[in-house]
């Protein structure tokens, strides 16, 4: 009878880690599907309404993002968290109820300061023409309440389903609005902001269909945002935790879109101040925008590494592992330091055809090619985030961001006044680049070894300069005889070679040099295959 009960509850706790990893599978998907998305389509955007429009469209953009961030990651992540660890199905209700209430009020109060304050906050932002795109996208913050409260509840019941259908649904309209008002630039008598406010619109009819999709899986669940909690009931923290844990994920979640807001500020208005004139103070922001999909798009290999590397970290720290924790966080490093700093450079190296290619010019060059460098330093930071995820250290996670933040806030303007666009990347580099710092320190400090060792750092750089060499040598070749020639086509070809001898000659190196062991291989894409193949 003992062992039957044993293997009934062993069979039932199989069941249960296979929901759980499959309900994984599919919102890692998602977001992965989501995130280029979200990056490619602003490509298209751009080349209809051109660098004014897309100026116009990114200075409100990170408005967005944050009511996103609240409504998809943040606050869902947060309540699914609070609802998994409960069993009672009266307490899960209370938690329920109290957690709508709370973010309505938080939604509210945002959505009222947006949307009186829309006036002002576009004069800070340097264009008061901006204010009817403000009112706009303050009323995504309504909708947060529902999207966040739904996708939690699906979450802490391990049916990640809804979550991901109505992100996609949310998503793929928001997308379609943006590029129809793009097409009605192109084909219509409108102004850039006429087609702001059209394409800011997408979010609200994006997230309304969300709510549908996720009204419609609800309808068998005993979901209610209706309970009256007792005045003890009232007493449990709930609140506190919210703005505690449920901030700093919203905090962390959004941290790049935090440094577009903190540009949205500063940028335009400086390149005035420095003597550009309205218009093409501008067009230079909206150039320096091209930036933001690249980056996100390589960024997107850092967030599926981190769905890779997650589950086994805190498996291994959990169970008290140390040497397996520790040996798996150095080939965590090893693995993104070697993979970031390869994206990120081969991209600066290669913007004159990148740009030509999405964008039709050259515009800012230098400018995007400092911004894109990005994508290393955020990746390790992602990667570091990861690590102390996996240990449950919150604090020190907050405090590097915090210092990333104000390090980027001190100097935007300062940076952006002198040296124009290319000063406003270099304050992104250093914002991110001291969060790193922090949170590299804070590791350190707490007695964990984190040094991946002199001889790999050798190899490391020499690889980088072997591939540097090579490609910015292609790209000499092929500026000198005017092969760029502003064609389209030929950049994309350019582009594919380009990135075809980088990676051939970085791929290699690392192969002679043995930077990887068998195990690292294997955490690679095709990474068997080159083992087997080469070693």
């Amino acid at each position: 009878m003992l062992k039957k009960t044993y293997r009934m509850m062993r069979m039932e706790k199989i069941k249960v880690e296979k929901t759980v990893l499959k309900g994984t599978l599919i919102l890692t998907i998602t977001s992965f599907v989501v995130k280029i998305l979200s990056a490619v389509y602003r490509v298209p955007f751009q080349n209809l309404v051109g660098d004014e429009g897309f100026y116009v469209y990114q200075q409100v953009y990170p408005i967005y993002g944050i009511a996103m961030t609240l409504s998809l990651s943040g606050m869902p992540v947060f309540l699914s968290k609070i609802l998994a660890s409960e069993e009672s199905l009266t307490e899960r209700k209370r938690i329920l109820t109290q957690f709508f209430y709370y973010v309505s009020f938080l939604s509210i109060c945002l959505f009222l300061g947006l949307f009186i304050g829309s006036p002002l906050i576009a004069m800070m932002m340097g264009d008061k023409e901006l204010t009817p795109l403000i009112r706009v996208v303050s009323l995504v913050f309504l909708l947060v309440p529902f999207l966040s409260t739904f996708r939690g509840y699906f979450q802490g019941e391990m049916n990640m389903l809804p979550t991901a259908t109505s992100q996609l649904v949310e998503q793929g309209i928001r997308v379609g609005i943006i590029l129809l008002s793009g097409w009605l630039f192109y084909t219509q008598n409108l102004n850039v902001y006429q087609v702001g406010s059209i394409a800011t619109s997408g979010a609200i009819l994006g997230g309304m269909f969300a709510i549908g999709v996720l009204v419609y899986h609800a309808r068998k669940q005993p979901l209610s945002f209706y309970h009256i909690p007792s005045k003890a009931q009232r007493e449990n923290g709930l609140l506190k935790r919210l703005v505690l844990e449920g901030g700093t994920l919203c905090f962390f979640s959004a941290y790049l879109v935090i440094f577009q807001l903190i540009d949205s500020f500063t940028i335009k208005k400086y390149l005035v101040f420095s003597g550009l004139s309205d218009l093409s103070a501008k067009i230079a922001k909206g150039v320096f925008d091209r930036g933001q999909p690249l980056v996100q798009l390589g960024l997107v290999v850092a967030i599926a590494m981190t769905a890779t590397f997650m589950p086994t970290l805190t498996h291994y720290y959990k169970s008290k592992k140390k040497s397996d924790y520790h040996s798996m966080v150095l080939s965590y490093l090893k693995v993104s330091l070697s993979i970031s700093m390869a994206a990120g450079v081969g991209l600066a190296i290669m913007i004159p055809f990148v740009n030509v290619t999405l964008f039709s010019n050259n515009d800012g060059a230098l400018t995007i090619s400092l911004f894109v460098l990005s994508v290393s330093i955020a990746s390790m930071i992602q990667t570091y985030q990861t690590i102390y995820q996996s240990q449950n250290r919150v604090h020190y996670q907050f405090v590097a961001a915090i210092f990333g933040v104000l390090l980027k806030s001190i100097l935007t303007p300062a940076l952006t006044y002198y040296f124009g666009t290319t000063g406003s990347s270099v304050s992104t580099l250093l914002g991110l680049l001291g969060c790193l710092l922090v949170l590299h320190h804070y590791l350190v400090r707490k007695g964990f070894d984190l040094a991946v060792g002199k001889p790999f750092l050798m190899k490391l750089l020499i690889s980088l300069g072997l591939m540097s060499i090579g490609v910015y040598g292609f790209r000499t070749i092929c500026l000198a005889n005017d092969l760029l020639m502003n064609h389209r086509g030929m950049t994309f070809l350019l582009t594919l070679v380009g990135v075809l001898i980088g990676v051939s000659i970085y791929v290699i190196s690392i192969v002679k040099f043995k930077l990887f062991s068998y195990d690292e291989w294997n955490m690679l894409p095709f990474g068997q295959k080159i083992y087997k193949q080469f070693y």
